[in-house]
């Protein structure tokens, strides 16, 4: 079955290209998979992106085995069975029942993962045919659809537009992501033991950085006089990667706070372990700060920052069924919407005001996944008018 694998490459200037491939059981690379992730990869396409296309790639390629299939000759019929195979488990389809420790078995996933695959596997097509590798196989369509725009001068006006679109996906059930509330997330930095925790929750909940722009931080995108930090798209060695667009985030709110500039004091100026950082050649914010460890001084990796908060929800067992790092950024959003419409901004101003922040390319995206926030808060601003009316 196929594997997929990690390759890094030592460039010049102690830089370092990572690449995902995609490998079969002689741990040869199965090329047309390589031409599409070094397409994707030349195209400026992030590597956790390139690690996902791989990922999704393998488990289409475990299902070509399984039903041995040649990939040229894979049609739309083929696409529907492949979904819902991924959807399932990789059981209802088979001949013959597997034994329930077989490799061979997918985990049942859900409709959005199942149609990020269905993307993955789409683009793989649509590169080769573009290429000329293959005919046409007929996996999307150009449609008319009809847009009612929600936001401005021209609410209610209905758009005509041609967008691509999968003839395979499954319905999304719309899920509000949750968010916490501002005891939760004080409480919990406080049961963080070091300071550079706590600076990390600090920064998540109160700027909307994603996991790999937090990770990613260098010193240098701190500009201390300006009172701001830069969140740039680079190639990281602990694989924390910026996935949106570069943007300014203002810390003149944080930097008021005396408390967090005491815990910032601190981690710069005491804990961080300066010489043996400069000895390692880089300049990431957040590291490995135990002194026994092999990795002290290296950054900390995406796998670190999941596990403190794990712990940290174990330890504080507030009510919430799970927190990790993408919740403080949901929590971010959600609560400068209130604050927005709190202050009587209207819809348009705060969605693009919190979608400048989070890094959105289109306000589409913060409307879509914050619909609830903004429906409570009207509703909630709604309330106040009645009430002052009585």
């Amino acid at each position: 079955m196929a594997k997929v694998l990690e390759s890094v490459q030592c460039l010049p200037h102690g830089k370092e290209l990572v690449r995902w491939h995609l490998v079969d059981d002689n741990y040869q690379v199965i090329k047309p998979v390589e031409r599409f992730l070094r397409f994707k990869q030349l195209g400026g396409s992030a590597v956790g992106t390139i690690k996902t296309y791989a990922e999704k790639l393998k488990d289409f390629w475990k299902y070509l085995d399984i039903k041995m299939l040649n990939w040229q000759d894979f049609n739309q019929e083929k696409m529907a069975e492949f979904g819902y195979w991924y959807l399932t488990g990789g059981l209802l389809l088979e001949e013959k029942f597997a034994s329930p420790n077989s490799e061979d078995i997918l985990s049942p996933r859900n409709e959005s993962t199942a149609n990020l695959a269905l993307t993955a596997v789409v683009q793989f097509y649509d590169f080769h045919i573009s290429n000329g590798t293959i005919d046409n196989k007929y996996l999307w369509e150009y449609r008319k659809l009809y847009r009612q725009k929600r936001i401005g001068m021209f609410a209610g006006y209905r758009k005509e537009s041609l967008v691509k679109v999968k003839l395979v996906k499954y319905k999304e059930p719309q899920k509000f992501p949750g968010c916490l509330n501002s005891d939760q997330v004080r409480t919990l930095i406080n049961a963080c033991y070091q300071d550079r925790d706590k600076l990390i929750l600090w920064l998540l909940a109160d700027t909307g950085m994603r996991k790999g722009e937090l990770l990613g931080l260098h010193w240098t995108d701190i500009d201390w006089n300006a009172r701001t930090l830069k969140i740039v798209r680079r190639d990281n060695i602990n694989h924390a990667y910026a996935k949106g667009r570069e943007r300014e985030l203002s810390l003149a709110g944080l930097m008021t706070n005396r408390e967090f500039c005491k815990i910032l004091s601190k981690y710069s100026d005491i804990d961080y372990p300066h010489d043996v950082v400069k000895n390692l050649g880089h300049d990431m914010v957040f590291v490995v700060l135990h002194k026994g460890s092999p990795s002290y001084g290296k950054p900390l990796e995406p796998q670190n920052l999941n596990k403190l908060l794990k712990r940290l929800h174990q330890k504080t067992d507030i009510d919430i069924t799970r927190v990790y790092p993408h919740l403080f950024r949901h929590t971010f959003a959600t609560h400068n919407i209130r604050k927005g419409r709190e202050k009587g901004q209207d819809q348009e101003k705060t969605a693009k005001s919190v979608q400048r922040q989070l890094g959105h390319k289109s306000i589409a995206t913060t409307l879509d996944i914050y619909e609830h926030s903004f429906d409570e808060a009207e509703m909630l601003n709604e309330m106040e008018r009645i009430t002052e009316g009585k």
